[in-house]
């Protein structure tokens, strides 16, 4: 019977060591991957010259760094930055497992940035700190939220954070403005209801 236990015991042990190191495995693959993505996507653009004047009078070209408002691969939309919680998360078409699986996804049916209507989109709450929306509640009203599509960067301000039950679809519905409206599970671990963060356009591009 010991034996039997010490061999149990054992088993377990291997299965739950292989068990850690998948997830690790996982979330390193998808980090990297996200990287690579968001790489790709702000280099693919060309950044934004500005005109200096020489010493000799004529005109000089030179870039401006540090603009990396603007990307272009196809399977991202854009990219959705929140200062406050140093989130860089890029966003796919759905809200499917697929999509949802290693970026953010936008509503189907709801408003992209820059039109008038709620943008709707949602992200996991994943285990791995700083991950997706894993530190949205974090965020407080006021705070600053950023959308970067193929061509500008769209300027929010949070106006509103709530609790709802996952039947609350309400968090869909069209607006008479330009909304932004994020959303993933809470609480993290449980995931028993669903917080939501609203964001105001505001009149200035970033």
């Amino acid at each position: 019977m010991k034996l039997f236990l010490r061999i149990t015991g054992a088993v377990l042990l291997v299965f739950g060591l292989f068990m850690i190191i998948a997830s690790i495995s996982i979330n390193v693959i998808q980090s990297r991957e996200k990287e690579s993505a968001l790489a790709s996507f702000y280099e693919a653009q060309p950044i934004p010259e500005t005109e200096e004047m020489s010493e000799d009078g004529l005109k000089t070209v030179s870039l401006e760094d540090g603009d990396d408002t603007l990307f272009g691969t196809d399977d991202i939309l854009y990219v959705v930055r929140i200062p406050k919680i140093d989130s860089k998360e890029p966003v796919k078409e759905g809200t499917n497992k697929s999509a949802l699986s290693a970026s953010l996804g936008h509503e189907p049916n709801t408003a992209s940035p820059g039109e008038v209507g709620n943008c709707v989109i949602a992200g996991h709450r994943n285990y791995n700190f700083g991950k997706y929306f894993n530190r949205l509640d974090e965020v407080e009203v006021g705070d600053e939220i950023f959308v970067d599509t193929r061509d500008t960067t769209y300027k929010y301000k949070v106006s509103e954070i709530k609790v709802v039950n996952p039947e609350d679809i309400e968090i869909l519905d069209p607006t008479d403005d330009e909304q932004l409206t994020l959303y993933t599970c809470t609480p993290i671990y449980i995931a028993t209801h669903r917080l939501v963060v609203i964001a105001k356009r505001t009149e200035e591009n970033a």
